[in-house]
């Protein structure tokens, strides 16, 4: 059995349909619950996430996890259940060892689901081992007013018999429960019915999981005025605190710290530097979303899967993620936290939908960082002005390379015929027609998905600008052939001169300069370059996908690579010329070599 190459892996929600059999106040879907034809969704269901299974693992993608989510994934037939739970647990086999190698014991199915139809499923779900995650409102008098049917019904009392099947069911399972500012006016409420689902219902409470409803422009439009209104920070922290005082020291106290806060915690999605790289979610139609909090909103669709290759939507998802962060800014807050590194200041949609720059849960984790230092440590002073400036220019580059306010005063008296016309730069590349060639943006052309970008020399670019490369992505060089016979007599002697750098600062030398720091020098000699396919006669091309690729253990998360691309002659010509001129020589301080700079994911 072949085993697949994978060099990216992706956590993957598939929603086989938006269907939905209740009608949440706070759902943030809107009307797509009730608008879903799930006649249709059925039919296209397993055919939907077959394909993309197929089209990941074409692309070298690893779909580690493959949870199914709604919409309420039960709606759907039960033959349909079936052969999704099948197609799941096979993908989770056939990849058992990257899977694992990678930290995940995934090996059956995972569901969302909110038990209104748990009882007629029970012998279905417990014959695929499913996990399941249960929604529910707390109190559990909000669940009767709140969580209705479509025909505005309450169904609490099937819930109840519905948990206490759920506690007996032999597989994984755990209740989410999300939060308003209601659901929190009568904390002690909250508190008792945690206690009675524990003791009375005997499902263990220890595996909950709480998140707090956010304001949506969907469920605005589809509720009105029955939109509830999400917690404040205040109110979040009180429910905080209430329950240590509760739980701490009880048989619940490990559930308390370790889970019902979990979607807070540096671990999970909200808290991702880009989740764009990541989460993915699914529909049936085949349209991939961000997750369930983005689905239906044209800001975070990233793509199709009967449209578009996949390797375009995943990178598609991480670039309009960097985006959305950097529409909303860098907090000023944010840039001085001492747990920027941890949070990355929390999730897109709800900044998305708040119009706010900083996660909407601030306050509750930096008590919970507070309360657990050693699994959250603040970040010294020097720690943090170092990863505020690697975020900065990771997610915000327009900030990072903004000019500073107040000029740096000038400590050395320059010859005073530097500044003569017959001096300059310009002017001096002007009288030399070798260094016209080896300044020219003309020359060194990049050719990069269907783009093809005209190199220059750092020292000329009027803006910087940065790309985002991934595993897969196709990227030639161009140089025009004459190039090669510049400052040498014999080009089968000259090579393509390649230099990789990366923005991790490094001091060395007699003047002990502060200077990015070397990956690596390449060079390929001139007979070994084939003609362009795109340009013509006039060019040669080199392939440096797999060049890059080799290197990608030394590509770091928000640190700026950097190559140059010149040719061996005219390096050599470059620092001949800064012996015997020194006006040339200050003004080439730095790289004057045509170059590239560059992201990559990893």
């Amino acid at each position: 059995m072949t085993t697949p190459a994978f060099t990216r892996a992706i956590h993957l929600l598939y929603v086989p349909t938006l269907c939905c059999n209740l009608s949440c106040s706070y759902c943030y879907l809107g009307t797509q619950t009730s608008e879903a034809a799930l006649r249709l969704d059925a039919q296209r269901a397993m055919p939907t996430l077959r394909h993309t299974l197929d089209a990941l693992e074409q692309a070298g993608v690893l779909a580690f996890n493959v949870s199914l989510h709604g919409g309420e994934v039960t709606t759907l037939p039960q033959a349909v259940l079936g052969e999704l739970f099948t197609l799941i647990r096979r993908h989770y086999l056939q990849h058992f060892d990257a899977i694992n190698a990678l930290g995940h014991k995934k090996s059956a199915p995972h569901i969302k689901t909110n038990l209104f139809r748990f009882a007629p499923l029970y012998d279905l779900l417990d014959k695929h081992k499913v996990s399941i995650s249960a929604s529910i409102d707390l109190p559990l008098a909000l669940h009767a007013l709140f969580r209705t049917t479509r025909s505005g019904s309450d169904w609490l009392a099937r819930t109840l018999e519905n948990l206490r099947l759920l506690a007996r069911y032999p597989h994984a399972k755990k209740i989410s429960a999300t939060l308003s500012a209601t659901h929190l006016a009568d904390i002690p409420a909250l508190i008792n019915d945690i206690w009675f689902i524990h003791r009375e219902l005997g499902f263990d409470m220890n595996q909950l999981n709480l998140m707090f409803a956010f304001g949506s422009e969907l469920n605005r439009a589809a509720k009105g005025d029955a939109t509830l209104v999400p917690a404040s920070a205040a109110q979040q922290l009180q429910l905080y605190q209430a329950l240590n005082a509760a739980f701490m020291g009880t048989e619940l106290e490990e559930g308390l710290r370790r889970n019902w806060f979990d979607e807070f915690k540096p671990s999970y999605c909200t808290n991702a530097f880009n989740c764009g790289e990541r989460f993915y979610l699914l529909q049936s139609d085949g349209n991939v979303y961000s997750c369930v909090r983005g689905q239906g909103i044209e800001a975070f669709h990233y793509g199709n899967v009967f449209e578009q290759p996949i390797l375009d939507i995943l990178d598609n998802g991480a670039r309009k993620i960097a985006l959305l962060h950097q529409q909303h800014g860098f907090d000023a807050a944010c840039q001085s936290c001492t747990h920027l590194s941890l949070c990355h200041t929390g999730c897109p949609v709800v900044k998305f939908q708040h119009r706010n720059a900083r996660s909407y849960t601030c306050e509750l984790q930096q008590q919970m960082y507070a309360d657990n230092p050693r699994s959250y440590p603040a970040d010294t002073p020097s720690e943090q002005a170092r990863y505020a400036q690697e975020y900065r220019l990771a997610m915000h580059p327009s900030l990072a390379f903004a000019a500073p306010a107040v000029p740096v005063a000038q400590q050395l008296m320059l010859p005073n015929d530097l500044t003569d016309a017959k001096n300059t730069l310009p002017a001096l590349i002007a009288a030399d027609p070798l260094l016209q060639v080896l300044f020219s943006n003309t020359v060194f052309l990049l050719e990069l998905a269907d783009e093809t970008i005209a190199l220059d020399s750092q020292l000329f670019k009027q803006q910087r600008t940065i790309h985002t490369l991934a595993a897969g992505d196709r990227i030639l060089l161009h140089l025009r052939r004459d190039v090669l016979a510049a400052n040498c007599s014999e080009t089968i002697r000259n090579t393509l001169y390649l230099q990789l750098l990366r923005d991790t600062p490094v001091v060395y030398g007699d003047e002990q300069r502060t200077k990015q720091e070397h990956i690596f020098t390449y060079q390929i000699y001139a007979n070994c370059l084939q003609t362009s396919a795109r340009l013509g006669a006039d060019y040669l091309q080199v392939d440096l996908s797999e060049l890059l690729a080799m290197h990608r253990a030394h590509y770091q998360r928000g640190v700026l690579n950097n190559l140059f691309v010149t040719t061996f002659f005219l390096r050599e010509y470059h620092y001949q010329k800064q012996k015997n001129n020194a006006f040339y020589h200050v003004q080439t301080a730095n790289l004057p070599f045509q170059n590239f700079e560059f992201h990559y994911l990893t």
